[in-house]
């Protein structure tokens, strides 16, 4: 501990100084008695005890300034505001400060703010049902951990609001916080000490709940049972299995079928199909790969190098030919609808998204190079892949920027949003394969313009698909891009600022586990939130996107030769393990097949109208499965999977 750093009693309130410096004071209450003891450089465990029990309690500090900066992990960046997807904004709700259950941010309870060369954080000292709080007020920033559990004024939920929630407790008379101080670092990323620290203190080993061989397999038999032959000669993975409470099993999905990325991960699939074969001779599965990507060759190419990325129902015929002067054909019957898809000549179109895209051209790409070791030979498929770059390359903004969507024309729908930087990885591809600098040039711009955004703003956007919002899924991509970029310029700065979106990823990753009572299914199934990451502000709920991140966390760890990487790396692969079916799993009274994982986990009080919160989700999707055969069939080892996270 600094010896300048120490917390004393003024004016009856103890108060952390550095020095002569007030960096900020704890507001007491007359019924206790207060002790800070160090737990290692810039931690405090703040103890209170009631002098009798109490069944309230509000532990309470204030920073010296007001902060310049704030952050609730995965709940508010900064006040949130970006886009237009229902989240909480600012720091109250009319006049009320908005209090959120620990569970909801993913370090427990915690609130966090900068200030000039400071940084301020509490948290929950260990489980407890607490929520926290955080508001400016009379030049002051405060910071609160608030007994019993409770949120309000209003509490998210998926696309809508609902009452407050109040729980109860037994009187007690000891409550705990941590208080985590740090002084200097980049304005807007100052956390990084405190997701340090927040990892050792709270984190335990994790082990997968099935080994790689039995996931790898599982993940192949249920990529399989979702190929999909239509009528009309179109292939496809269907997108995931639900529910269906009319037939009472899990079913392939009746609408929104098909989708080259993202959700539906088809490019991906057929890359694991295809490796698949290679590994074993198994020419079910290349077989089932050529014919999904020689149908989306043939009904969603387009003239204009673009491709249409999604299918409600399967394509009946190729996507209209443009007019011989190059321009689109005049639909009469063509009608725009906001955001999500368009209509034209009675079916449904949607629009052509960076994420799509760039999953699709990086997908292509693989693809073409494993097919050919299969011995069929497709170079449509490279060149599929090259029509994305060369349009996204026509495309790009001045400023390095790409439009978050198109039309089928090329038009722009909507900008706005990191989510162009999918388009990064399939670039450098694309550089490699040709030569042709113009498409690094391009990769430089627009990592450097991405890059930018979150340097000042400090978060990134619009990944998410079905939000608009800040989000995690925008830094996936744009970390890989920064190792990518680091890989073939031998650019230190680029390995820098790898660190840096690294440091943003883990701000959603959650750093504990979360308890939940027998009346759950999460208690029931014992399942353990540590290693999980939320999806975004305008959706508290966590999934297994980070599986996109477990090989960049690798590189990380040789590069950077910090161990923690590599810890985060197994942790996330540890966690996102959970509730994949061997087959007889069964939840909730549904036996799942096997293979098939919940595409997201409702670990806080969020959720929809017609499923209670503290449960899965019960979306049996594609991609999970997709995003672990990536991984696998990068790694020539698994044993090191099998062996798990030594946090700790």
């Amino acid at each position: 501990m600094s010896q300048e750093w120490n917390f004393c009693k003024i004016d009856g309130r103890w108060t952390l100084k550095d020095g002569e410096e007030v960096l900020l004071s704890i507001l007491p209450r007359q019924d206790c008695e207060d002790r800070l003891t160090p737990l290692e450089d810039g931690a405090f465990l703040w103890e209170r005890h009631a002098f009798r029990p109490v069944s309230d309690m509000r532990m309470e500090f204030e920073t010296k300034e007001p902060a310049e900066f704030t952050m609730i992990p995965a709940v508010s960046y900064n006040g949130n505001g970006w886009g237009d997807s229902p989240e909480y904004l600012g720091d109250r709700d009319g006049e009320v400060p908005w209090t959120f259950a620990a569970h909801r941010c993913t370090l427990p309870a915690c609130t966090y703010s900068e200030w000039g060369n400071w940084s301020a954080a509490l948290l929950a000292e260990g489980d407890d049902a607490v929520s926290c709080s955080q508001w400016r007020e009379n030049g002051h920033t405060r910071h609160a951990l608030i007994w019993p559990e409770q949120e309000g004024p209003r509490v998210l939920m998926r696309h809508y609001w609902e009452g407050p929630y109040m729980g109860k407790m037994e009187p007690r008379s000891d409550f705990h916080g941590i208080i985590y101080v740090s002084r200097g670092g980049a304005p807007k990323r100052r956390y990084r000490p405190l997701l340090d620290f927040a990892w050792r203190f709270y984190g335990h080993p994790l082990r997968p709940s099935l080994p790689a061989r039995d996931l790898y397999r599982f993940s192949i038999a249920y990529l399989k049972s979702l190929w999909t032959a239509e009528k009309g000669g179109f292939c496809a993975f269907n997108r995931g299995l639900q529910w269906y409470p009319s037939t009472c099993y899990f079913a392939k999905r009746d609408e929104l079928q098909y989708e080259i990325g993202w959700v539906g991960q088809n490019a991906s699939i057929c890359c694991a199909l295809l490796w698949e074969y290679l590994r074993t001779g198994d020419a079910d599965a290349r077989d089932k790969a050529i014919s999904v990507l020689d149908s989306w060759v043939k009904y969603a190419r387009l003239p204009n190098g673009l491709m249409l990325i999604k299918f409600d129902k399967a394509p009946q015929s190729p996507p209209d030919a443009l007019t011989e002067n190059g321009e689109p054909e005049e639909r009469a019957d063509t009608t725009y609808m906001p955001e999500t898809a368009m209509y034209r000549n009675g079916v449904r179109e949607f629009h052509i998204d960076a994420c799509n895209l760039g999953g699709a051209a990086q997908g292509f790409f693989e693809a073409e190079e494993l097919a050919e070791k299969t011995g069929v030979r497709r170079p449509e498929y490279r060149e599929m892949a090259m029509g994305i770059c060369d349009f996204a390359r026509r495309a790009q903004k001045s400023s390095g920027a790409f439009a978050k969507s198109w039309n089928r024309e090329g038009k722009i729908t909507r900008e706005g949003g990191t989510v162009g930087c999918f388009l990064i990885p399939p670039m450098l591809t694309a550089y490699r394969l040709t030569g042709d600098a113009g498409y690094l040039d391009s990769a430089r711009r627009a990592f450097a313009f991405y890059y930018q955004e979150l340097d000042e703003n400090g978060f990134t956007t619009a990944g998410a698909l079905d939000t608009y919002c800040i989000d995690k899924e925008s830094a996936s991509p744009l970390l890989a891009a920064a190792l990518a970029l680091y890989n073939v310029t031998k650019e230190s700065t680029y390995l820098e600022q790898a660190e840096n979106i690294g440091w943003y990823l883990n701000t959603w990753m959650m750093h504990n586990t979360v308890s939940y009572s027998d009346d759950t299914v999460l208690g029931q199934i014992g399942y353990d939130t540590l290693g999980m990451t939320a999806v975004s502000t305008a959706h508290n709920a966590i999934d297994q996107y980070a599986l996109h991140d477990v090989l960049s966390y690798l590189e990380l760890a040789e590069a950077t030769k910090n161990p923690q990487w590599k810890e985060r790396a197994m942790a996330i692969w540890c966690s996102t393990t959970q509730l994949v079916s061997d087959g007889t799993l069964c939840i909730a009274g549904r036996v799942r097949p096997a293979g098939s994982q919940d595409e997201a986990v409702f670990h806080t009080r969020w959720g929809r109208k017609t499923l209670k919160p503290f449960q899965p989700s019960q979306w049996l999707v594609a991609w999970p499965c997709a995003f672990r055969m990536e991984i696998l069939r990068r790694l020539d080892d698994w044993s090191e999977l099998d062996q798990g996270s030594r946090v700790n």
